[in-house]
């Protein structure tokens, strides 16, 4: 859905303001995902390698490259070549522009906290994430390539927080919580599903449920 814009902010950076503050609002959510699935316990990683190993293992690996190709998206350059970015430097670039110059100033050092946390994610984004550096890939035949860590993460989300709470404040008089973001279905939604599936299978083995109790329910399959 897309986000409306706020006629609080200055007309020119409205549309921007409401497309950034939506990635970012979808980013925390992704990562908020990411922990519930693979980051809370070891009980969780034992439930899907017993049930759905190969499918963990890829949404794994799906959800943290595009949480970092997210991050490097909000923080590249204000232009590549002649072409804008819908950045937060371009954010910041149009804020300077309509005169908005204190908020713009004070992005500043924000906005290079953030592009330094970020520095190792826009690496893997550039080197095999994103693209296949020839160099990087023969020698990860070798040398397993290895991903951030959560605290990597997490340094970098406070980072962005951090400026979009700048931004934000000056103009509304308050900030959004990401970080707290409510969705209505979330990953301890797939987690629950996996552990009655798991225990939907014991039940039958013990002879508790008819072992046609599935096919019955679902004659066709699913």
């Amino acid at each position: 859905m897309v986000q409306p814009v706020d006629s609080r902010f200055p007309e020119p950076v409205q549309e921007i303001w409401a497309t950034i503050w939506s990635d970012v609002t979808w980013l925390h959510g992704r990562w908020q995902i990411y922990r519930q699935l693979f980051g809370i316990s070891k009980a969780r990683i034992d439930l899907f390698n017993e049930t759905a190993s190969t499918v963990a293992s890829i949404l794994h690996d799906v959800l943290l490259r595009d949480v970092q190709i997210a991050i490097c998206k909000l923080g590249d350059s204000a232009k590549s070549g002649r072409s804008k970015n819908l950045t937060l430097r371009r954010l910041q670039s149009e804020l300077r522009d309509a005169g908005e110059i204190d908020v713009a100033d004070q992005m500043g050092p924000l906005l290079d906290t953030f592009e330094t946390a970020s520095k190792a994610v826009r690496d893997r984004r550039n080197k095999w994430i994103a693209h296949s550096d020839l160099d990087t890939l023969l020698e990860a035949r070798t040398k397993p390539l290895h991903g951030p860590s959560r605290q990597e993460i997490e340094t970098i989300l406070t980072a962005l927080r951090d400026v979009m709470h700048c931004v934000e404040d000056k103009y509304t008089g308050g900030t959004t919580a990401h970080e707290r973001l409510v969705m209505n279905h979330t990953g301890e939604h797939v987690i629950n599903a996996f552990a009655r599936a798991k225990r939907y299978e014991e039940l039958v083995k013990e002879g508790r449920i008819p072992r046609d109790d599935f096919r019955r329910r679902f004659p066709s399959g699913l």
